[in-house]
């Protein structure tokens, strides 16, 4: 048996299903990894309509012509999270902590499961991933491709203190469990004692999980297994600057060759472009060519995808600031920020963005979305900007 878990709401379930989708599509029926050869996809959420579990069973139905599943849905309440703050990536929801419940919420005579994130997309047969030997670890994991600024604050007997992070840093919307030593090791407490003790989490259960399960008992795993879609705009790597993402550069372009789960930040139900591939197709295709396919949700996804728009808008605001940038025009900067009448005048030039940089505006144009929702200012635009702009600069050329 198989057993995968996903965390989603009710307007996350549709994108689940998707995933779900995938991981069957892309099962061979002529290799078994397991004589136990079934899926269990279990989904935590906080609540689930009739109609839209009535839909899941319909999905369920239709995707065991294809390979056998099982869809269960566990309904948990933030109540048995109150020990856990309200920050960071838990600001208006505790429904990333979820997962930290996994091994309460699983059989006792479960070994094994994996926890996916719902916004990923499986490009291979998911049970090659089962047959990883995880003894004496506790979960095998990918690295985060981020900077390692990520803390948590914490008061402890009385004293403000805080937690950094290092090298080892790893990225929990993929997450290969060995529950035998999860329990052991009494991670589900051990994540709970902290954050009863903490004020603030940046990356909620992430900053958890990497607080309570220590590098020697993590198994790094290829890139490729998450392989975060921003990457292929440029990636810093860990022979180019320290604790940027743990894989060489060699590491990382062989994972990029061929993913084998591919991790959207800019969510396709958002973005109907992004990022281009070593193939040269926009990435977020991929991901609409199973939406077609999912059963039952089918229709409604693409429904949504008429009235996509956002990638419109970040690109062409991006776009806006990257010319302002390189003509030093601080007050088209400045208007960028605090005139939001204009955007409409911007969202016609879109198809006269290269695919080199339209991931780059898209980037450039949460810059200035940031700052519009936080009151940040000219000067705080200017420097995110140089920043990204310098780094794509020194690091874009290196992907192919």
């Amino acid at each position: 048996m198989y057993h995968i878990i996903f965390s989603a709401d009710e307007n996350y379930i549709k994108y689940t299903a998707v995933l779900i989708t995938s991981i069957v599509k892309n099962t061979n029926k002529n290799k078994f990894y397991l004589k136990e050869n079934k899926y269990y996809f279990h989904i935590l959420s906080n609540f689930i309509s009739d109609s839209t579990i009535k839909k899941i069973q319909g999905l369920e139905k239709e995707l065991n012509d294809i390979f056998p599943c099982i869809i269960q849905i566990h309904i948990l309440s933030d109540k048995n999270f109150k020990s856990y703050p309200i920050s960071g990536a838990a600001h208006s929801s505790k429904l990333p902590y979820y997962r930290l419940k996994l091994s309460s919420i699983l059989e006792e005579q479960i070994d094994k499961c994996l926890y996916l994130d719902s916004d990923m997309l499986c490009l291979c047969d998911i049970r090659e991933i089962f047959t990883i030997n995880l003894e004496g670890k506790i979960a095998g994991v990918v690295g985060d491709p981020g900077s390692k600024k990520f803390k948590i604050k914490f008061k402890e007997y009385g004293k403000k203190k805080v937690l950094y992070f290092g090298k080892n840093y790893f990225n929990s919307g993929f997450l290969l469990i060995n529950l035998k030593e999860w329990r052991k090791n009494d991670i589900e407490q051990k994540c709970e004692n902290l954050a009863s003790k903490s004020y603030y989490i940046k990356a909620a259960d992430q900053d958890l999980l990497n607080a309570t399960i220590k590098p020697q008992y993590q198994l790094k795993l290829d890139f490729s297994y998450n392989f975060n879609i921003k990457t292929l705009l440029y990636v810093i790597c860990k022979n180019e600057k320290p604790n940027r993402l743990n894989y060489t550069r060699e590491e990382f372009i062989e994972s990029a060759k061929s993913p084998k789960i591919l991790h959207y930040g800019e969510k396709p139900w958002k973005f109907l472009k992004s990022y281009t591939d070593l193939q040269g197709k926009n990435i977020n295709d991929y991901w609409w060519q199973i939406a077609e396919k999912t059963p039952i949700f089918n229709k409604e996804l693409l429904e949504q995808k008429t009235n996509i728009k956002d990638h419109l808008l970040y690109s062409t605001l991006g776009l806006e600031l990257l010319k302002a940038i390189k003509s030093f025009n601080f007050i088209k900067i400045s208007s960028l920020i605090h005139d939001t009448n204009q955007d409409k005048c911007f969202m016609y030039n879109v198809q006269i963005i290269h695919n080199e940089i339209f991931g780059l505006c898209c980037m450039l144009g949460e810059i200035v979305l940031y700052a519009r929702r936080n009151n940040k200012n000219t000067f705080n635009v200017l420097l995110k900007a140089f920043k990204i702009i310098n780094e794509f600069k020194k690091y874009a050329n290196k992907i192919k």
